[in-house]
Formats: C-alpha cells, sequence, structure tokens
C-alpha cells in the first residue's frame, strides 16, 4: 500500500493518481531503482514520536499528570501550591519545584533591593551613577526569560534545567 505525496492517503500500489486530491502518484519501482534523491520517501510510514527514544524527556503519564503544576512552578507566589499539594514522587515536579523556588526567591531579593534602596540611593546613585538601577532591571529582564523558558520546557516535558539556576536543588 503506497500513500499520496501530497495529502497522504493511502492508495493502490497500481494507483497512477490520487483518488482524493487528484494528485500524480509517482511509480514507485522506478524511483527505487533511480540512485536520485527529491525528497519523498514512499510505501513507509514515518514515526516521528517513538516513546523507546525519549532520552531527553520524562514518561509521558508523568507529565501529563503534572503538567499544571509544573507550569504553576514559574507563575510567582503560586509555586507553593506545587510545592505543598504536588505529587512528591514525580521527578518531573521536582525539577520544577527547585527552579521556581530559586526564581520566586531570586525575585523576592531583587524586589526588596529595589524598594529600599530608597534609603541609600542618593549615596550609591552619586557613588554608581545610576548603575544599582540598571543591574537590577538587567537581572529582572533575564529571570522574565528564564520564567518563559521553564514554562517552555514543563509544557514540553523536557529534562533540561534553566542556565544559571538550574544546578540549585531544594528537594532531593
Amino acid at each position: 500500500m503506497a500513500y499520496c505525496v501530497k495529502c497522504g492517503e493511502k492508495v493502490e500500489d497500481t494507483a497512477v493518481i490520487c483518488p482524493v486530491c487528484g494528485a500524480m502518484i509517482p511509480d514507485t519501482e522506478a524511483k527505487d531503482q533511480s540512485s536520485g534523491f527529491d525528497g519523498y520517501t514512499y510505501n513507509t510510514y514515518h514515526t516521528y514520536y517513538d516513546p523507546q527514544t525519549r532520552a531527553g524527556y520524562f514518561p509521558e503519564n508523568e507529565v501529563r499528570n503534572n503538567k499544571l503544576m509544573a507550569v504553576l512552578c514559574y507563575l510567582g507566589i503560586l509555586v507553593f501550591i506545587p510545592v505543598f499539594v504536588g505529587d512528591r514522587q514525580s521527578e518531573y515536579l521536582k525539577l520544577h519545584k527547585n527552579q521556581g523556588l530559586v526564581l520566586f526567591a531570586v525575585r523576592v531579593l531583587l524586589n526588596a533591593v529595589e524598594r529600599y534602596r530608597g534609603w541609600s540611593a542618593g549615596i550609591f546613585g552619586w557613588f554608581t551613577g545610576g548603575l544599582l538601577d540598571t543591574a537590577v532591571d538587567i537581572v529582572q529582564f533575564i529571570m522574565l526569560i528564564l520564567f518563559i523558558i521553564g514554562i517552555v520546557y514543563a509544557c514540553r516535558g523536557t529534562k533540561n534545567e534553566l542556565p544559571v539556576i538550574g544546578k540549585v536543588r531544594i528537594f532531593k
């Protein structure tokens, strides 16, 4: 049984035209004998997802059961919902709880620096020329990017750690 290269529908091996979309079906015997490559593969079924070769991913059922909790880990104070209620045995959720808590702690620290630097802003501002404000803004922007990357990793179910903070372990 062959497949149409245009619509993917199964067609008889002797078919010249696809009965569904009307596209020409190439002669597979002539194609097999030629050494040229035109980017098409005929008479084969491609598996783009093979559960046996998911080396960089967590098990599919673990991701499916904990995906919402993993995403909550990257939404600020909501990180405490998975910490207290989430599955304690899930390695997938442990990774995202660790990273979410570290991001939350750094964010709280940055907010404290930004809020309480006012009493010394005159002294530091005079010496640094506003360098502290710029540094805090840059770090906050980097934190935003890390939050987004963490959500993407959580949704995809990958075992990737976030850059810079991924090695910090709160939950073993």
